[in-house]
């Protein structure tokens, strides 16, 4: 069963971009997106409560969903922002939804992420108990 998670559970992060980031139109290239949903689901997690460097579980992308809304022209030490919140859970896994916007707040691309959990060590899909993970057990919003 998947149910919708509450609205409070968001979380926005500046990531820079580096020279690097962008293709010879001078766009930012489209690898990058994926590496800002990922630098977002990071921030998103650790400004709940949920460090998963030293657990034994890790996080696993089961699906990427991801929508190019706009370029991003060459700008080698520019800012984009990444908007991180919980839009659904199930037992076993759990779906992010992202916005990467333009510092002006223009978005420029929309992804979800569904997530599962993984015992590093076994292999073995773990539950997906966020409420337990994120500290909002028996919390009402």
């Amino acid at each position: 069963m998947t149910t919708a998670a509450s609205p409070d559970l968001a979380h926005t992060c500046e990531v820079a971009l580096r020279p690097n980031d962008f293709d010879w139109a001078g766009h930012l290239n489209n690898s990058v997106y994926a590496q800002l949903l990922e630098t977002g689901r990071w921030e998103w997690g650790l400004a709940h409560g949920v460090d998963l460097r030293h657990s034994p579980l890790v996080a696993v992308v089961l699906r990427l969903q991801l929508d190019y809304l706009r370029a991003v022209d060459w700008d080698p030490v520019g800012r984009l922002a990444v908007r991180t919140s919980l839009a659904e859970r199930s037992a076993y896994s759990f779906t992010l939804a992202q916005d990467v916007t333009e510092p002006d707040g223009t978005a420029v691309a929309r992804g979800l992420v569904r997530l599962g959990l993984v015992d590093r060590h076994t292999k073995r899909v773990h539950r997906a108990d966020l409420d337990a993970m994120l500290g909002t057990t028996g919390r009402t919003t």
